[in-house]
Formats: structure tokens, sequence, C-alpha cells
């Protein structure tokens, strides 16, 4: 038994037509309201003891301290990743690269802790020690 392909049926287009069609529609660039997504104001959240014992451990000129009045939830999540190397590099490189369109970022105070705390954590943990 031989087996046959049936024709592909084809449309001509112009190049810009499948251009178009290949590249795809535009992003959707909509607002999403994330307020409803979130727990909540970080504001209701406290710092961990934690990671008030943690802040202490750091040099006074990397010490969060904006943050953890501002963004205590961050600062509790970064003191839980600060001994896992990878995980903590990578939640710091998030915090101050902007992926979404619509995000506000940081105030500056905030932004420049994380700055030198990000810094700090490269010092520390350079890049191909053994964990790495």
């Amino acid at each position: 038994m031989k087996l046959q392909m049936k024709p592909i049926a084809y449309e001509q287009v112009t190049m810009a037509e499948a251009k178009r069609v290949h590249e795809g529609a535009p992003p959707d660039m909509t607002l999403e309201d994330w307020t409803k997504r979130r727990a909540g104001p970080d504001v209701h959240e406290l710092i961990h003891e934690a990671t008030s014992a943690w802040m202490r451990e750091l040099p006074g000129e990397v010490r969060p301290v904006h943050l953890a009045e501002r963004y205590p939830r961050i600062a509790n999540k970064i003191c839980a990743l600060w001994m896992q190397p990878l995980r903590c590099a990578a939640y710091l490189s998030d915090l101050l690269i902007a992926r979404r369109v619509r995000r506000k970022g940081f105030p500056a105070e905030v932004a420049m802790e994380l700055g030198n705390l990000s810094i700090h954590y490269e010092l520390l943990n350079p890049v191909g020690r053994p964990w790495q």
C-alpha cells in the first residue's frame, strides 16, 4: 500500500501580512490589578527576630534599615535566603531589575540599600565558589 500526502491548501498573502502573522500581535499593554493578588500591604507585616539578628551582624554601611522599615516582607525573605548563595543572589538581582512594564521601583534610599547589600553579598559569595 502506497501512502500519499494530500496537497496543502494555501492562499497568497503579502510579505507584510506574513510577517505580522509570524511575529504575532503586539503584546497587550493593559494594566493588571496586582493589588488583589497580594496578601496585603507590607506595613502590616513585622520584621522577624531572625531578620533583626541578621541585620545587627551586617556592617553598618550595608544594613538595609529603610528596606526593613518599608518592606519587612522583603527583608525577611533576604534573611531567609542569605545562606543559600545562588538563590539569594538571584533574588537580590531580581529586586534590582524591573521586568514589569508598569513597576514603580523602590524609593531611592531603599534601592541604594539593595544595591549596597547586593555588592556586599557578591564579595562574600564570589562566583565560582564550590557550591555555585
